[in-house]
């Protein structure tokens, strides 16, 4: 990427003399996507689907190729309505490669690349006015944001989602600055064509936030110029198009019921009437400091330091990127329901502004004002001494919190120790700089991040699936023996594993009376779940199998 790694001092420190200041190419954006890819594949690789939702979207697809129809996701057998098709369809798509099944490391690779695709996104942006330094730094911010990582390693929704909504979003910049022609005519098929991908992967959330980020750009501009760049009649023809004969012919196939719950249960409801995830409306204010660690202080002193010296007005794409961000940020605040991934869109746009941020730090030191470069190097020394104090307090944690854990605590200890050391030497030996030393220290989180993925998520992989008790548990049910799984919210890994349906039971009472006339009846529960049973008839039950599934224990009863 143009950096050049120099010994110090025995420490490696960054340097940035191959890096231009100028307006960049996709060099950059595009080695930070691949370095990205890299290490979210590098992560997905070493474990099994892993509770609550790896499972349950991997199960969804099996069904589905099971009953050879990619109109409808299935779980035990019943249409699933939580979600849309589109995620399901990237899952299905991964199968070929795996010899027509679902397989983890598969059907991670969907998330793993519209992760990259943030990172591209962002080092684009940064990139455009701030040249290959600001790119660079607002790429690695991206990649290595806890949130970001997980989330490229995850079979989830939101990766997709987010990077679908990105490209809706960057297509609305580019329509801004773009009078007509053919470049204005392909971002405008770029905004269509994401956006109706991403109402069909997540729902009509992509419209609302998409909308609002227009009209927001509108009014800050005084003209409604943003809304008439994206020909709003056409486009939303061709939107009505492309994802309006799905929602028909599902609704179809999946009955009013599933309607219902596919359209409004999991969009209005869930916004207004939460039934999950409910958080009070501060609650990003507090996840923005973990999920965007260490760089959440420099996104929220961005828009002052930027505001003031003029830049918002000067460089179009930060107006734009602080825009996106705090849309996004307060939209989802009203959000009833809330957990930190919902916001993953609104980070990459955030990374565009600390590399504005710092860049201009360096910029007004380098003018003989250092109050601000001091501030932000500042930061990073407290952030590079807080991991080297973690680094040497978490064996010792370790062995009081987890003893049987803790032999993977130096794995972890030691890269994070040896980064953060470079980080302050970093500091120490360019004064005048700051983007060295971020680097370095988003470096040290890549290695504490590899880490993860090579020794601490396969090493606790069977405490955290219990997959043992479930292979053991395959032969005895194979042959369609009478079967039911208790708890509230069904969860597929048990069938993923035994590759059969169960019955499925939310009371002990209606579980009993399913037990008194079902001979050989055999029941899955955890261990937290049957100690809150109060009929009398399941004492009959006893533990023909168990096993220790994260902090609680998988159990297969029956009678004696």
């Amino acid at each position: 990427m143009g950096i050049v790694a120099q010994d110090v001092s025995g420490a490696g420190v960054v340097s940035l003399r191959r890096v231009t200041g100028t307006r960049n190419s996709l060099r950059v954006p595009f080695w930070c996507a691949a370095v990205a890819a890299a290490l979210y594949l590098f992560a997905a690789a070493g474990r099994d689907f892993w509770s609550p939702d790896e499972p349950d979207f991997a199960e969804h697809v099996r069904e589905m190729l099971e009953r050879k129809s990619l109109l409808l996701p299935y779980e035990n057998g019943k249409p699933y309505s939580e979600k849309p098709i589109l995620f399901y369809w990237a899952l299905a798509a991964t199968t070929p490669f795996s010899g027509g099944d679902v397989s983890p490391f598969g059907t991670r690779v969907p998330s793993a690349l519209s992760a990259a695709m943030l990172v591209f996104c962002a080092a684009l942006l940064a990139g455009r006015c701030g040249g290959e330094k600001e790119a660079l730094l607002a790429g690695a911010a991206t990649a290595v944001a806890p949130i970001v990582f997980w989330q490229g390693q995850y079979v989830q929704v939101d990766a997709l989602f987010s990077c679908l909504l990105m490209l809706a979003f960057v297509s609305l910049f580019f329509l801004e600055g773009e009078e007509g022609g053919a470049r204005a005519s392909r971002w405008r098929w770029v905004l269509r064509v994401a956006l109706a991908a991403a109402v069909l992967t997540k729902g009509p959330l992509a419209v609302a936030l998409a909308g609002l980020v227009v009209l927001t750009s509108c009014a800050l501009r005084r003209s409604w110029g943003p809304l008439r760049a994206t020909h709003p009649i056409r486009s939303i023809f061709v939107f009505l198009v492309l994802v309006i004969p799905w929602y028909v012919f599902a609704a179809r196939a999946g009955g009013s019921v599933y309607a219902y719950d596919l359209v409004v249960n999991q969009n209005w409801n869930r916004f207004f009437q939460a039934f999950d995830h409910i958080q009070p409306w501060w609650f990003y204010f507090e996840s923005i400091w973990s999920d965007f660690f260490p760089w959440t202080a420099f996104a929220l002193a961005a828009p002052f330091v930027l505001s003031s010296a003029g830049l918002f007005r000067a460089r179009p794409e930060l107006r734009f990127a602080a825009t996106a961000a705090a849309v996004s940020f307060v939209f989802l605040s009203f959000s009833q329901a809330k957990q930190g991934k919902y916001l993953l869109v609104a980070y990459p746009f955030a990374a565009v502004l600390v590399a504005a941020l710092v860049a201009e730090a360096e910029r007004r030191a380098a003018a003989g004002s250092r109050g601000i470069l001091g501030a932000v190097r500042g930061w990073a020394a407290f952030i590079a001494i807080l991991l080297l104090a973690a680094a040497a307090v978490l064996f010792p944690a370790a062995r009081r919190i987890a003893p049987t854990e803790a032999g993977l605590a130096p794995f972890v200890a030691v890269p994070i120790g040896l980064g953060a050391a470079g980080t302050l030497v970093a500091l120490v030996r360019r004064r005048r700089e700051a983007v060295p030393a971020l680097l370095v220290l988003a470096t040290t989180l890549a290695a504490g991040e590899i880490v993860a993925g090579a020794v601490v998520l396969p090493a606790i992989d069977v405490l955290k699936t219990g997959r043992p008790f479930y292979e053991r548990l395959r032969p005895r049910v194979s042959h369609g023996e009478p079967l039911a799984y208790f708890g509230g919210t069904y969860r597929c890994y048990p069938i993923l594993v035994l590759r059969r349906k169960t019955e499925h039971f939310k009371t002990d009472a209606a579980l009993a009376n399913w037990v008194e006339k079902t001979p050989g009846a055999l029941v899955l529960a955890d261990e937290s779940e049957r100690q809150h049973w109060t009929d009398a008839r399941l004492s009959a039950l006893v533990v023909l199998d168990r096993q220790r599934v994260g902090g609680d224990e998988a159990l297969l009863l029956g009678r004696p």
